[in-house]
C-alpha cells in the first residue's frame, strides 16, 4: 500500500467522465481518432454481459485504448452512472498495486446495487504474477467478482496464463476472449471508397464457393477496378488506424508511425535481444522475406553469424507480441499441425513486414504477390477470431502439401472444403489451379483482376484478391 496515494490520483487522471460530461472532447486518444477523419469504431467490445471478465489481446498501436474508451462513450450514452466505470492503464505496475486499487483506493459512490465496469488496459505490462490477484479479487472481492471486468494486453503468454488460472472466474457470457488486429480490407475499402464503395454482403467462411459466391463476385465486377487499386494500397499500407487515415486521404505512412512501430519491436517485443540494431533489422528483413516460402532459422542465422536459437527466439519475441503468426502443415488425417514438418511465417500487418525497408530504403521490400497471400492469411484469421465463441488454439489455419509435394498456401475445416491460393496473376491462370486440382480440396485462386467461375462441382474458380477480401474480410 506504500503507493496508495499516487494510485488514487492515476486513477482519478484517467476517469475524466467522473468529472465531466464533455470529457470526450478533451481526450487526446478520442481527439486524434477524429481529428484523423477516420470514423473507425471496431464492435470488438460490443454486447459485453454483465458480471463477465473478458480478455482483449492484440499488438499495440492497433486501437485497443481508443476501443476501450469508445465503449466508455457507449456505456454511458445508455444510461450507465459515470462512476460507474473505472478505467485504468496499469503499464509499469506491479502486481500488487492491483489489488491495492481495487480493495483500498476511495472511489466516488455509484449508485445503489450498480456493479461497476472495470477496464484494465495493458495488464500483460504489469510485473509479478497479476493473473494471481485477478483470480484473488474474483474470489475474495464480493464488488469485483460481481464487476464486468475487460483486461486488455499485447502479451500472448500472459493472456494465455491469465485465461488458465482464470478459469471459472469469467462468467457463463460467450465470446469472452476477443482480438483487436489491423483493420481488415472490407472496412478499409468502405473508408477509401466511400459512398461509392460497393453495398454486397459479406460471404459465409465456408461459402467462398458455390452458387451464392458467384453471384456475389458478379456483383462486384463494376467495382473491379476500384478493389484492385484499393487492394494494391491496403497490401502497401496496411490496417493500423494511424495508417489507413493517411492512405485514404493519399499520404504515405508518416514516418514517426514507422519509428513508433520500430520501436515497439526493438525494445518491447526484443527487449532482452541483445542484439545490434542492424543485425535486428536485418533478421526482420530475412525473416518477411520468406514468407512464400519457409523461415529456416539455420539458414538464417548462417547469413547473420547468429545461432539458429537466437533466430527462433526472436520468432518467439514477435509472435508473443501479436506481429507474427504462424501456419503450420496439415496433418493428413486430422486438423491438426503435422509433426517435423515446417511452419510458414506471415507478419500481422503489411508495415510490420515493411518495416526493414521502411527505415532503410536499399533493403528489400515485400513483393505484391506476398503481401497478397499474406493478407489473405490474414484476413481468414480476423474472421475466424471474429466469429468463434472463443480464441481457439493459433493452430485453425495451415498450408498443405498435395502428393506431389507441391504446396497449397492456405486450408481450414472453416473454409467448407474450399482452399485458398494467392497467385496474383493477371494473365492465363488455369496452369496454377494444377497444384490444388490434385488435391482434396476445392480450389479458389486469388487473382490481382482476372474473375472467372467456371461452373462444375470441384472446378478451380479465380478470384480478384480485392473481391475476395472484400466478401471475406471484416
Amino acid at each position: 500500500m506504500t503507493r496508495l496515494g499516487q494510485l488514487a490520483q492515476e486513477v482519478t487522471a484517467a476517469n475524466p467522465w467522473w468529472r465531466s460530461e464533455s470529457w470526450a472532447a478533451r481526450d487526446p486518444d478520442l481527439l486524434n481518432a477524429e481529428r484523423s477523419a477516420l470514423d473507425y469504431h471496431p464492435d470488438v467490445l460490443s454486447d459485453l454481459e454483465p458480471g463477465c471478465l473478458y480478455i482483449l489481446r492484440g499488438p499495440r498501436r492497433v486501437g485497443k485504448t481508443v476501443a476501450v474508451k469508445q465503449l466508455v462513450q457507449r456505456l454511458i450514452s445508455t444510461d450507465t452512472p459515470p462512476t460507474a466505470i473505472v478505467r485504468v492503464a496499469v503499464d509499469g505496475w506491479a502486481a500488487k498495486d492491483l489489488r491495492t486499487l481495487t480493495q483500498h483506493v476511495t472511489l466516488p459512490p455509484g449508485p445503489p446495487s450498480t456493479a461497476r465496469y472495470w477496464l484494465i488496459d495493458e495488464v500483460t505490462a504489469v510485473t509479478g504474477d497479476w493473473p494471481a490477484q485477478i483470480k484473488w479479487l474474483r474470489d475474495n472481492d464480493p464488488g469485483f467478482a460481481a464487476s464486468t471486468v475487460v483486461l486488455t494486453g499485447s502479451s500472448a503468454t500472459g493472456l494465455t496464463e491469465a485465461a488458465g488460472a482464470l478459469a471459472g472466474r469469467r462468467g457463463r457470457g460467450v465470446h469472452l476472449d476477443r482480438s483487436l488486429l489491423p483493420m481488415g480490407f472490407r472496412t478499409f475499402a468502405r473508408h477509401a471508397l466511400g459512398n461509392a464503395a460497393p453495398d454486397v454482403d459479406q460471404l459465409p467462411l465456408a461459402g467462398l464457393k458455390g452458387a451464392a459466391a458467384a453471384r456475389a463476385y458478379r456483383e462486384l465486377v463494376p467495382w473491379l477496378d476500384d478493389l484492385v487499386r484499393t487492394w494494391e494500397l491496403y497490401i502497401g499500407c496496411g490496417g493500423y488506424p494511424v495508417a489507413v487515415a493517411e492512405a485514404v486521404v493519399g499520404r504515405q505512412v508518416p514516418e514517426w508511425f514507422v519509428n513508433d512501430l520500430f520501436d515497439i519491436v526493438a525494445h518491447d517485443a526484443f527487449r532482452t535481444s541483445r542484439l545490434a540494431r542492424t543485425t535486428e533489422m536485418a533478421l526482420l528483413e530475412r525473416l518477411w522475406n520468406t514468407i512464400t516460402s519457409f523461415a529456416v532459422p539455420s539458414r538464417i542465422g548462417a547469413d547473420l553469424d547468429v545461432s539458429h536459437e537466437v533466430v527462433s527466439r526472436h520468432m518467439d519475441f514477435l509472435s508473443n507480441a501479436y506481429l507474427l503468426w504462424t501456419c503450420p502443415q496439415k496433418d493428413e488425417k486430422a486438423w491438426v499441425a503435422k509433426e517435423r514438418t515446417q511452419d510458414k511465417i506471415y507478419a500481422v500487418d503489411p508495415l510490420v513486414a515493411r518495416m526493414a525497408h521502411l527505415r532503410n530504403p536499399e533493403r528489400h521490400d515485400i513483393d505484391p504477390t506476398a503481401l497478397t497471400e499474406m493478407q489473405l492469411g490474414n484476413a481468414v484469421r480476423r474472421r475466424i477470431l471474429a466469429e468463434a465463441t472463443r480464441t481457439p488454439s493459433d493452430r485453425f489455419l495451415f498450408h498443405a502439401r498435395t502428393p506431389t509435394r507441391k504446396e497449397i498456401d492456405f486450408v481450414s475445416e472453416h473454409l467448407g472444403g474450399v482452399a485458398i491460393e494467392g497467385k496474383y496473376t493477371e494473365g492465363a491462370w488455369r496452369s496454377s489451379a494444377a497444384t490444388v486440382e490434385a488435391s482434396p480440396w476445392s480450389g479458389l485462386l486469388a487473382t490481382r483482376n482476372v474473375l472467372d467461375t467456371p461452373t462444375g462441382k470441384d472446378a478451380t474458380w479465380a478470384v480478384p484478391a480485392g473481391m475476395l477480401a472484400y466478401v471475406l474480410d471484416s
